[in-house]
C-alpha cells in the first residue's frame, strides 16, 4: 500500500472464485483491493453498520462480505444487456473504520471516509454497501462536501419515505432523506424522486412531509401500471433539473419480499426483480450519475443467499449501464 487512510481500512476478507475459466471471468477474480494509487473506474465501498437499524435488525453489517461472497457466483457477461465488466477497473477499497458503540461517530465516520476517497481520487463512480439505510445521509453529505460546487439530485428505491422524526429515537434507519433534506448537503426536495414506496408500512403523516418538501413520490402499484421505463425516465428528469450529480439510494426492501427475504421490512406488494435491474441498467448509463448504495441486505435473515444475489445483481447491471457510457461500447 502507498499510504495509509485515515477512516477506511483494507477490505476484511478476499474472496475469490476457483471455478476460474480463462474466457468466462468471475467478477470476485475481477475487483481486487485498491493500492491507494492506481486509477479507478468504479470504487466499492463497504460500510458494514447497521447500529441504527430499528426493531433490532442489525445483521446488516453482515452484508458487505455476503456480497464480496455473492460476486462468485457471477460472471463479466450479461446477455440480457449484452455488456462485458471486464473492461472497468473496480476495486475493493476497503471498510469504513466505525466506533463500537456510539451512532454519531460512525455516521461523521463514514462522511469522512467519502471526502478522504474523493481526496484521493475523485472516482467517476463510488459504490457503497451498507449496512442499515441510516448511511445513507452521511454518505450524501460526504459526497457534497468532497463536490462543493455540485448540487445533488437523488433517486430513491424503497418500500418507505425514511423521512421519520429525529425526536423518537434520534437518526435511524428511518431517517436518512430528512436528515439530507434539512441538512448542510445540497440537496432539495425538489431532486428527491422515491420509487417503490408500497404497502401497509408508511405514516400519512411524513406523506405530508413529502408533499410540503416537494419529494416526488412514486409507488410500486404506479410502478407497475405505467412500467419502469417511463418511471425512471420522469425519476432521471426531475433528479437532474437544475443539479450537477445524481446520487442513486437503493434499499433491497423496495422489492417484493419473494426478492428480499433478507432484509427486515420488505412485502409481497414490491417492485419486480426486473424493473429493478431495468432502472439500474437505464441510470448506470446516465452521465450525471456518480453513486450508487445499497442497503438493508441482511444475511443472518436470507433465504439460500437470495437477497445477497439480488444486490450483488442490482451493482453488477448498473456497472453494466456505466460500461456504455463509460467505454462507448459493449465492453468486449
Amino acid at each position: 500500500m502507498s499510504q495509509q487512510l485515515q477512516y477506511i481500512s483494507p477490505p476484511e476478507l478476499i474472496r475469490r472464485s476457483t471455478r476460474e475459466d480463462r474466457y468466462d471471468k468471475r467478477i470476485s477474480n475481477l475487483i481486487t483491493p485498491w493500492d491507494h494509487a492506481e486509477s479507478m473506474d468504479v470504487a466499492l465501498l463497504m460500510v458494514p453498520f447497521a447500529r441504527a437499524a430499528q426493531r433490532g435488525d442489525n445483521g446488516g453489517a453482515n452484508a458487505p462480505n455476503a456480497i464480496r461472497i455473492a460476486f462468485t457466483n457471477n460472471t463479466s457477461y450479461s446477455p440480457d444487456f449484452d455488456v462485458d465488466l471486464q473492461c472497468l477497473t473496480v476495486r475493493d477499497v476497503g471498510e469504513v473504520r466505525l466506533h463500537m458503540t456510539d451512532v454519531l461517530q460512525c455516521h461523521r465516520n463514514i462522511e469522512e471516509a467519502v471526502v478522504e476517497l474523493y481526496q484521493c481520487q475523485d472516482v467517476p463512480i463510488l459504490v457503497s454497501v451498507g449496512g442499515d439505510h441510516s448511511i445513507a445521509c452521511p454518505l450524501v453529505q460526504g459526497y457534497c462536501r468532497a463536490h462543493p460546487d455540485q448540487r445533488v439530485g437523488i433517486v430513491h428505491f424503497d418500500a418507505h419515505n425514511d423521512v421519520r422524526n429525529f425526536e423518537d429515537g434520534g437518526p435511524t434507519n428511518g431517517t436518512p432523506f430528512r436528515g439530507i433534506i434539512e441538512g448542510p448537503a445540497a440537496v432539495v426536495g425538489k431532486n428527491l424522486v422515491q420509487i417503490g414506496i408500497h404497502g401497509f408500512m408508511n405514516s400519512s403523516y411524513y406523506k405530508k412531509y413529502c408533499d410540503e418538501q416537494g419529494v416526488t413520490v412514486i409507488t410500486a402499484r404506479q410502478v407497475r401500471r405505467c412500467g419502469i421505463e417511463k418511471v425512471i425516465e420522469e425519476a432521471i428528469a426531475i433528479a437532474a433539473d437544475g443539479t450537477d450529480a445524481i446520487y442513486v439510494s437503493f434499499d433491497i426492501d423496495c422489492l417484493a419480499h419473494c426478492y428480499s427475504p433478507g432484509t427486515g421490512n420488505s412485502s409481497p406488494e414490491g417492485m419486480e426483480a426486473w424493473d429493478v435491474v431495468e432502472a439500474m441498467f437505464t441510470l448506470g448509463q446516465h452521465p450525471m450519475v456518480r453513486a450508487l448504495d445499497v442497503v438493508c441486505i441482511d444475511p443472518l435473515r436470507d433465504v439460500g443467499d437470495a437477497t445477497a444475489r439480488m444486490g450483488a445483481s442490482t451493482i453488477l447491471t448498473f456497472l453494466g449501464g456505466f460500461v456504455l457510457r463509460h467505454t462507448g461500447s459493449r465492453g468486449y
